[in-house]
C-alpha cells in the first residue's frame, strides 16, 4: 500500500469513528500523514492519530447536547425570552470546563479587557470552544435607546458548588448570596445584553471563531444566527491554517499551553500572523488536579513566547485567570 493510500485508510477509520469522527477532517490528515511516516502498519498508526487527538480535542473537558441546546435556543428565541436565553447561554457555558471556571468573572472579565482595548468591532475568538456563547456578556456598548448596557457575572448555585467560600477547584467563588438568580437576572440587578442591543457605534459585531469540533461550529453559528449576526465561525485549524481575517481584538484563552504542547513552535507565529490590533491570551492560574498555582509559571512562558517583539503588554490578573494585552498597533 502506498503512504497515500495508507492515510488515506486512517483518516477514514479515524472519520468513521464515534469519538473523533466529527473533527475537522485537515487536522485528522495531517496527524494522519505523520502517524505513517512513523509507523509501518496501518492500526499503529490510526492508535497514534487517536492518542494525539485526544489532546488536542480534550474530550473530557465537556461538550453539551448540541441538538438539544439549539432547540431550546430557538424556542427561547421565538418568545423573545431573553431571561431564558441568557440561562440557555450559561448552561452550554457551564457545560465545558474552560468556560466554566470563568462564570463568576465573567462581566469583570471582557469589561477589564475591553476598558484597555477599547470596544471592537470585530473580534477572532481561536480555539474558540464554547465562549461565543458569552457574546451577550462582554459588554459591548450597545446601541439602544441611547443607553450602554452592561452584563453582570451569570451563575447559579445549582451550577457551581461552593464550599466555605472557595470553588471546587480551590479557586476563589462568589457567596451564595451572589449566585441567587431571579428570573435570568443577578440579584445586583443587572442583565446581559439583549440580541438587539449586540451592536457598536451602530453596527453589529462581527465574531470571527475557530475550532475543529464540527458539531460545535455548527452550534456556534446557529446561535450567531439567532442573535442576528452573520455566522462567522469556522471549522479550521489555526495552528495549520492561520486566520486571515482582520479584527479589533483576538482572544486565545487558556488554549496557548495545549496549544504549544501539541503543535510545539507554533505558537509564536500564531500570534505573530493574527491580523488584530490587540491580542489577549490568557492562562489558568490552577492547575486542573491538584491545586498547584502556575500563575509564575505562565508568567515567565508568555514573556519568553513574545521576546523580542516590542508590544506593550499589560497584564490583568482574576481568580483562576491570569490575562496579557498585547498592543499590536505600537510594536515591532
Amino acid at each position: 500500500m502506498s503512504n497515500e493510500a495508507e492515510v488515506e485508510a486512517v483518516v477514514t477509520a479515524v472519520k468513521q469513528s464515534t469519538k473523533y469522527g466529527d473533527t475537522s477532517e485537515a487536522t485528522i490528515r495531517e496527524l494522519a500523514a505523520e502517524a505513517v511516516r512513523q509507523h509501518k502498519k496501518t492500526k499503529p498508526a490510526i492508535k497514534a492519530v487517536r492518542a494525539r487527538l485526544h489532546s488536542i480535542m480534550a474530550p473530557y473537558l465537556g461538550d453539551p447536547d448540541y441538538t438539544a441546546e439549539a432547540t431550546r435556543l430557538d424556542a427561547a428565541f421565538a418568545a423573545h425570552d431573553d431571561a431564558a436565553i441568557e440561562a440557555i447561554c450559561q448552561d452550554c457555558l457551564y457545560a465545558h470546563l474552560s468556560t466554566r471556571e470563568r462564570l463568576p468573572i465573567l462581566a469583570e472579565f471582557y469589561e477589564r479587557i475591553f476598558a484597555i482595548t477599547g470596544q471592537p468591532q470585530s473580534i477572532l475568538d481561536i480555539a474558540c470552544g464554547l465562549n461565543p456563547l458569552a457574546l451577550r456578556w462582554m459588554g459591548l456598548e450597545a446601541v439602544s435607546g441611547g443607553r450602554s448596557v452592561r452584563g453582570q457575572s451569570a451563575v447559579s448555585s445549582e451550577q457551581l458548588a461552593v464550599s466555605g467560600g472557595r470553588s471546587v477547584r480551590g479557586q476563589l467563588a462568589v457567596s451564595s448570596e451572589q449566585l441567587a438568580v431571579s428570573g435570568g437576572r443577578s440579584v445586583r440587578g443587572q442583565s446581559a445584553v439583549s440580541s438587539e442591543q449586540l451592536a457598536v457605534s451602530g453596527e453589529r459585531v462581527r465574531f470571527y471563531a475557530y475550532d475543529i469540533h464540527e458539531p460545535r461550529i455548527a452550534f456556534v453559528n446557529h446561535y450567531l444566527k439567532l442573535e442576528g449576526l452573520e455566522p462567522l465561525a469556522k471549522v479550521q485549524d489555526v495552528a495549520m491554517d492561520f486566520p486571515q481575517e482582520a479584527a479589533d481584538v483576538a482572544l486565545f484563552l487558556k488554549e496557548m499551553p495545549r496549544f504549544e504542547r501539541n503543535y510545539g513552535g507554533r505558537g509564536r507565529p500564531l500570534l505573530e500572523a493574527l491580523r488584530a490590533r490587540f491580542l489577549v491570551i490568557s492562562y489558568p492560574t490552577i492547575s486542573t488536579h491538584g491545586g498547584r498555582n502556575l500563575t509564575n509559571r505562565y508568567r515567565e512562558f508568555m514573556h519568553q513566547l513574545i521576546q523580542g517583539h516590542d508590544w506593550p503588554v499589560t497584564e490583568l490578573l482574576f481568580a483562576g485567570e491570569l490575562v496579557f494585552v498585547i498592543d499590536k498597533r505600537l510594536g515591532d
